[in-house]
């Protein structure tokens, strides 16, 4: 049984799916009041959603009004390469996405229940799976996608450590615009048991938010955590709007300046997708430079990082540290590859190139 008729893109007159019917391609569940959608669509590397283009496919909740943004992915990690893909929930109450040539993908773990189930997507945003009582009365949610958070938290939604699974539940960045995988940076509770959120960012610094009060104020305070040597930390306002933090790593051989702003460029520049980073002036950086995307190609010798990246920040960061570094690309493997003095970009405004080159902006 099918929900839907074929067309370019169908949203359906329901929220719900049942066992025996297949959320195709094409087809999108809508909340009850409208706030929803649900269905699969196509990242791509500037940041915008597609419906029924070529190209992989996610399955994914959005709201149902302005640009498509997903709130949640399904499967993150593994996408259907195709259009043939449908989504399905059997009588045992397990999503899975089947595809042409290959086996399907498992959107939540092997529940074993037996009965009448159906999968609905709430105004909420939120995607449950519940028992069905007699007379089609919803029982109990079995599984949720609200314990499963992709890159953006919702009204609802818990972050924190789930007691009966011992799993910790947590909010975590892309990493890359077009590969929706667990990048560089996650949002979680303190495992410490204090009630304040802490940002990851993998083999960085810890910063920890706390808000709270006392018979003075209500408050919002920060920390850095660094278990090697001594950290100073700071965050400035400027002019702009941007918020710029500073650390300042110190050990007993050198300071290691690690500078990030609030948003990727100033305002003047030709190219607001530019990435942009406030640093110390070194003898090798003036401090005002930044790495703008290119379509187009280099010449030269260019070279793989030793290591795979969370994304396209660790490529940045790898080259702005090394002086040589003129451009660098982020693949969705990955992989980061990189282009050192003596190296020339040809530009080339084609779709051929999507994949942009990260050029430093003093390279012509």
């Amino acid at each position: 049984m099918f929900l839907g008729s074929v067309s370019a893109f169908s949203p359906l007159k329901t929220d719900t799916l049942k066992p025996g019917q297949q959320l195709r391609d094409w087809e999108q569940l809508i909340s009850s009041g409208g706030v929803f959608t649900l269905g699969f669509f196509t990242p791509t590397e500037s940041s915008t959603f597609l419906l029924g283009s070529a190209g992989v496919r996610y399955i994914g909740i959005w709201y149902q009004y302005g640009p498509i943004n997903p709130v949640w992915v399904g499967n993150p990690t593994e996408s259907v390469s195709d259009s043939s893909g449908s989504l399905s929930i059997d009588t045992n109450g397990n999503l899975k996405i089947t595809r042409a040539n290959a086996s399907p993908i498992m959107l939540n773990q092997h529940l074993s229940l037996a009965g009448n189930v159906s999968a609905t997507l709430l105004d909420s945003g939120n995607f449950v799976i519940r028992n069905i009582g007699p007379g089609g009365v919803p029982g109990r949610v079995l599984w949720q996608s609200f314990d499963h958070p992709t890159s953006m938290l919702l009204p609802g939604m818990k972050i924190g450590f789930n007691l009966r699974t011992k799993k910790e539940v947590s909010v975590t960045s892309w990493t890359s615009n077009q590969v929706p995988a667990s990048g560089a940076f996650r949002l979680g509770l303190d495992p410490s048991g204090a009630n304040q959120l802490l940002v990851w960012r993998h083999e960085y610094l810890d910063y920890e938010f706390k808000f709270g009060s006392d018979k003075y104020m209500k408050y919002f305070s920060y920390s850095l955590k660094k278990t090697n040597g001594s950290v100073y930390s700071s965050w400035s306002l400027d002019t702009l709007g941007q918020i710029t933090v500073t650390n300042v790593l110190r050990s007993n051989t050198s300071n290691r300046w690690i500078s990030e702003s609030s948003q990727p460029c100033t305002t003047d520049l030709k190219n607001s997708s530019a990435i942009c980073i406030t640093a110390k002036p070194t003898a090798c950086r003036k401090g005002s430079e930044y790495f703008e995307p290119r379509r187009g190609y280099m010449t030269g010798s260019g070279y793989y990082g030793d290591s795979l990246s969370f994304g396209i920040s660790d490529c940045h960061g790898s080259c702005w540290r090394n002086c040589s570094c003129i451009a660098f690309q982020s693949f969705s493997d990955g992989q980061c590859q990189y282009w050192g003095k003596g190296s020339k970009f040809f530009p080339y405004d084609s779709f051929a190139f999507e994949q942009k080159i990260y050029v430093l902006d003093s390279v012509k």
